[in-house]
């Protein structure tokens, strides 16, 4: 991920867990947006890979 996506994704857990404590949301939500994190991490690397592998060849 790119630097402005890793901010980005930082603000949007911040407002789902605000959204979450003022009730908008259920109780879920914080844990499923906390939970994506290392599920995009992965995606990113394996898009880097894949990336390094195609200019390699």
């Amino acid at each position: 991920m790119t630097r402005n996506i890793q901010i980005l994704w930082g603000a949007l857990i911040v407002v789902v867990a605000l959204l979450n404590i003022v009730d908008v949301l259920p109780d879920w939500a914080t844990f499923a947006a906390v939970l994506s994190i290392p599920l995009m991490t992965a995606i990113g690397c394996l898009t880097r890979r894949a990336n390094v592998a195609r200019v390699r060849s």
